[in-house]
């Protein structure tokens, strides 16, 4: 038997298990700390899978016959996947609800993470990236669920633990994939078994979803059938919300060449391996986690959004332009650290900006907005690098992040207030 989503919200059929029926379905209600706990959980558990998969990634797509010069096209495969997915999932959730969304974003994560670890030609990698990349589209579901529960002045708050869930993924995920693969890049059977590991998480992120995560999103707060969804042209109209993701694709961009780059550019000039490479990025993440989940509510209270957005651009650009003069370890960990604290601040402040200017029934859709346009510089990144890399070496791109990423302080330009209904 099927049963429909939501009592009088018409649209497409879930299996049972997916459902929980509407009478006893719990509504998550505004600044619940168990939900807030929970999908900090949920998004760790997911974020820790995809980290262990960034320091083997290269070697992995080498072993199976891609030509290290094309690694870069592949990692930009992933974000090409969640380019599409991210506004598919986000306007799908303020139709049927945050839950379902994530329940089977979560399951196909996990799947494309058991096909990466079968993958023995470039054909299957790709198509696991692909999928991996449109099931993590749910990122803009996450970010909606979270608005959902907060108001205006607890939402940084929330935004800046929800980024920790990243930081601390990336914290973990690489660290313990790079133990889980070992010093040897050629043992074939350790980096299986890393994608296997990142599957385990994703499932198990599922299970917990479908245990605790209650639905945050009433059905009359949901877009109905009948009302047209917003495409991406129209939340580009709105001057103000169009200058913020022509922003986010220009520092994400930014940001993509350092993290399609990076690997390489270690093994080049300073002989790092995927071990290694795994706790530099632990390093990063520490400094991530400390920033959004220690401080950046305080921060935002004093200084407002829209100074840390461009505050943390500028250090971006800071942190990339070191990178290429770094010639010994702790040269390079101290760029890292000042690049580390810019992405923690401009990501929490920009996707609250972001969510501040849409009104409960288009959150999600403008997050997803929001997610491509994020996911649009990830994929304009890695190209961009291994173009640059190709022509002026591994260093270039890097410098070439950093005037990127300070370019895109232009269109950061003023505060957001929240479109009417149906604008």
């Amino acid at each position: 038997m099927r049963v429909s989503r939501s009592a009088g919200v018409p649209g497409p059929e879930l299996p049972d298990c997916w459902v929980i029926p509407q009478s006893s379905r719990p509504i998550a209600s505004p600044a619940t700390p168990r939900a807030v706990f929970t999908l900090f959980v949920i998004v760790f558990l997911d974020l820790i899978g995809f980290g262990m998969i960034i320091p083997v990634f290269p070697f992995y797509a080498e072993r199976v016959g891609v030509a290290p010069s094309t690694v870069i096209f592949f990692l930009g495969l992933y974000s090409a996947g969640q380019l599409v997915g991210a506004p598919l999932w986000g306007s799908l959730s303020d139709r049927i609800g945050r839950r379902p969304v994530l329940l089977a974003t979560l399951l196909a994560n996990a799947a494309s993470a058991f096909m990466l670890a079968e993958s023995d030609t470039g054909l299957t990698l790709a198509l696991s990236r692909i999928i991996a990349g449109l099931a993590a589209g749910n990122i803009s579901t996450a970010y909606a669920y979270t608005t959902d529960i907060t108001t205006d002045a607890t939402r940084p708050k929330a935004l800046g633990l929800l980024g920790s869930a990243f930081g601390m993924g990336f914290i973990l995920g690489p660290a313990l994939g790079g133990l889980l693969a070992g010093g040897n890049a050629d043992d074939g059977s350790s980096l299986g078994r890393v994608a296997m590991g990142a599957a385990a998480l994703s499932l198990v992120a599922f299970v917990l979803t479908f245990v605790r995560l209650p639905e945050s999103l009433p059905p009359e707060k949901r877009r109905q059938k009948h009302t047209k969804r917003a495409g991406f042209g129209v939340y580009l109209a709105r001057p103000t919300l169009r200058g913020l993701l022509l922003a986010t694709v220009i520092v994400v961009a930014a940001v993509a060449l350092f993290q399609s780059t990076m690997a390489l550019f270690g093994a080049e000039r300073l002989g790092i391996g995927p071990r290694t490479l795994g706790w530099i990025y632990g390093f990063v993440g520490v400094i991530s986690v400390a920033v959004q989940a220690g401080i950046i509510g305080k921060l935002t209270t004093r200084f407002g959004p829209q100074r840390l957005t461009r505050a943390g651009a500028v250090l971006i650009a800071i942190g990339m332009a070191g990178i290429p003069l770094a010639q010994q370890l702790p040269w390079l960990l101290a760029t890292l650290a000042v690049f580390g604290v810019g992405s923690a601040l401009f990501n929490p402040s920009m996707s609250g900006l972001v969510a501040g200017s849409a009104a409960p029934h288009e959150r999600g859709g403008v997050l997803g907005a929001y997610q491509a346009a994020a996911s649009l510089g990830r994929v304009i990144g890695p190209m961009a690098a291994s173009g640059v890399a190709q022509v002026a070496g591994l260093a270039w791109p890097f410098v070439v992040g950093a005037a990127v990423s300070v370019l895109g302080l232009l269109f950061i330009t003023s505060t957001p207030r929240m479109a009417p209904p149906g604008q």
